[in-house]
């Protein structure tokens, strides 16, 4: 570390850094296309989850169920998201991106990656270690999280 203070720590520089990454997606990449956020991450998770309910989505994206439930009525209605049935279990909703929720969702992410290729391009050789790190790093959080949920 070059100093003592907290600016100067890890976890700081860390959240430093992924909050001028949201910042620059949601003015460059988001605002455009008139899609929040919050609903980004809702579409992002109908996309990497699969077939989650609303509750699963919820916890994905550590938000709450009636903020959840309240982007997913919006998504619907812009046309990005629907719900389906369980066919094991009428009672539970499923959601899923539409065609067209499929091709939005592609299109911010390509430019959301493209833009900050750069950005980790500069690591030169170092780049593969960075990456296994925060993959390393994202697990054991994960795991010690899991540790201090209710069970």
């Amino acid at each position: 570390m070059r100093g003592k203070g907290f600016k100067d720590s890890e976890i700081y520089l860390l959240h430093e850094i992924t909050t001028r990454l949201d910042r620059i997606a949601r003015l460059r990449f988001l605002a455009p296309t008139g899609i929040t956020y919050g609903e980004f991450l809702i579409l992002m998770s109908a996309r990497e989850l699969p077939a989650p309910t609303q509750e699963e989505v919820s916890v994905f994206v550590d938000m709450s169920k009636a903020l959840v439930s309240q982007r997913v009525s919006a998504l619907m209605k812009k046309g990005f998201l629907r719900q389906d049935s369980d066919p094991e279990n009428r009672r539970r909703v499923k959601l899923s991106l539409t065609g067209a929720g499929e091709e939005q969702v592609a299109r911010i992410y390509d430019a959301m990656v493209s833009s900050s290729a750069e950005l980790f391009d500069a690591m030169g050789d170092f780049r593969p270690a960075f990456h296994d790190a925060l993959l390393t790093m994202t697990e054991d959080l994960a795991r010690k999280e899991g540790l201090l949920r209710p069970r």
